[in-house]
């Protein structure tokens, strides 16, 4: 057990947004950290080696209870490398009522599931999963 909890000191999770490449570092939950640059910033400082044939996420949550540290009770993110919709997504990435982000979340998840550029994909309210896939392995 001790090992494990090495192990899970010396490695941390990173991820860097795609829209305006500030860095999150996960401290183990809750604590998420943030690391934006002075200036201006690469987008694709954390690009996968496979390149355009990387299989992003999306991901949408909704709380009827906004938290301090969020500005609207629900969120998509697209972390896929497919940047054109055929629809444009009403919400645009927050969403203020909860039927909106519902639709916008199958509409983008439809698309890029035919367009195979998703591994997985996630929607929950409330902490409760509504829909959930991953690509079988």
């Amino acid at each position: 057990m001790r090992i494990r909890s090495l192990i899970s000191t010396l490695f941390k999770t990173v991820y860097q947004c795609s829209n305006c490449g500030n860095f999150f570092i996960d401290n183990n939950h809750p604590s998420l950290e943030m690391f934006r640059g002075a200036n201006q910033v690469n987008k694709n400082l954390l690009v996968s080696a496979l390149g355009d044939k990387w299989r992003g996420f999306i991901y949408a949550e909704w709380k009827d209870k906004i938290p301090d540290w969020q500005t609207s009770n629900g969120t998509l993110f697209n972390e896929t490398n497919s940047s054109s919709l055929t629809g444009q997504l009403d919400g645009n990435g927050k969403y203020s009522d909860w039927e909106t982000l519902e639709q916008d979340y199958y509409q983008l998840f439809n698309e890029l599931k035919n367009k195979n550029v998703i591994r997985y994909s996630q929607l929950k309210k409330n902490y409760t999963i509504i829909h959930s896939w991953s690509l079988q392995k």
